[in-house]
This record gives C-alpha cells, structure tokens and sequence, in this order.
C-alpha cells in the first residue's frame, strides 16, 4: 500500500527572512574554523546543491579565507547519500516538489523510484481535492438556489426554474459524493472527508 498534501507587512517580513537566511551562508566564524568536511556532509546531508560551495567562497573570500573544495566536497560525498533515499524522494514527489537533481546526477535510482511512488499518490490527491472542491462548489450553488426559493414574490416561471436548477445541483453533489467516497475506498490513506449538510 502506497504511503499517503495588512498586505504590506505580509510581503515585507518574507522578504527580510529571504534576505537574512540568503547572507547566512556561512559565518565569519565558520570560515575561519576551517572545518570544510563537516559543512559539506551537512549540506550534502540536507540536500543542498553543490553550488553552494560557490556561495561559501564568495562570503569567505570577505573574509581572507579560502575554503577547501576538496575536503567541501569530500564531506558532501558522504552526506548526500544521506539525503538521497527512497523516504526523501517519497515525500518530495508527493508535495508536488521536483526531483532533488543532485540525487538524479548521482544515480541514486533509489530515491528516484520513492519520487515516482509519491508522484503518483500527488495526482491521486489532487483528483480527489478536485473532487471536494466541485462537491463544495455545487452545495454552496444549491444552497442559494434554496434560499432564492424562498422569496415569495418569485414569478412561477422563475421557481419552476429554480427548482429545476436545485434538482439538477442536488444529483451532481450526489454524483460527485459517490465519486469521493470511491475514492476513499480505493486508496484508505486518503483522509476521509466530512460533508456539509446542504439542509
């Protein structure tokens, strides 16, 4: 079984974290500490790109330090192995994200394969949110419809139309709830949805 996704100060503050954690590359200290290895295993680790050693050593470089790409990447070697599972790439493919392409160069097929499963439950997600939101769509169409019909200045030619109208939502939210709990039996880590009372 597959495994089972005011305006200014909003746009500001992501900004100033974007900014703040793109200058936080590396540390002053960490540059003169030296200890190239150990970055790289936690890079390769979390899989970073290998292009951050280019970040690195440009902040370094402001300080007169030049780091040591071999040992950088001697560490890396040893932590991205880490990183390039089959979980990984399951839960990578099944929030919609792309594949790691450091773990595809690599050749870790391993990882690959666990993108491709979760890849597949990400369609099935998304089918089934679809679902949700066309069952939702037609309750909250015949809800106001019922409302409507209340009126009791209506015209008959306008409630005959209304009611028509109301019927025809009623059988598509009912299709569409059919359709969801199908769903839900062919693939039981789905959640199971609770349905609003059109009443």
């Amino acid at each position: 079984m597959m495994k089972l996704q005011k305006i200014g100060a909003l746009v500001i503050l992501p900004f100033a974290v974007i900014g703040l954690s793109a200058c936080a590359t590396i540390s002053e200290d960490e540059c003169i500490a030296g200890s190239w290895q150990d970055i790289g295993y936690k890079d390769g680790r979390n899989g970073n790109s290998r292009g951050k050693f280019a970040d690195i050593a440009k902040t370094c470089a402001k300080y007169n330090v030049r780091p040591d790409r071999a040992a950088y990447m001697s560490g890396y070697d040893r932590g991205l192995p880490l990183y390039c599972t089959y979980d990984k790439g399951y839960r990578r493919g099944e929030d919609g994200s792309s594949l790691n392409q450091e773990c595809v160069a690599a050749g870790f097929t391993a990882y690959a394969d666990g993108h491709a499963d979760g890849r597949v439950f990400y369609e099935i997600k998304s089918e089934y949110q679809g679902l949700i939101d066309q069952h939702e769509n037609r309750i909250e169409a015949l809800m106001d419809v019922r409302r409507r019909l209340k009126d009791d200045e209506l015209s008959d030619q306008e409630n005959k139309r209304l009611r028509k109208k109301a019927y025809r939502l009623e059988n598509e939210a009912e299709d569409i709830r059919i359709d969801i709990r199908a769903m839900e039996r062919l693939y039981p880590d789905l959640p199971r949805h609770d349905f609003v009372r059109s009443n």
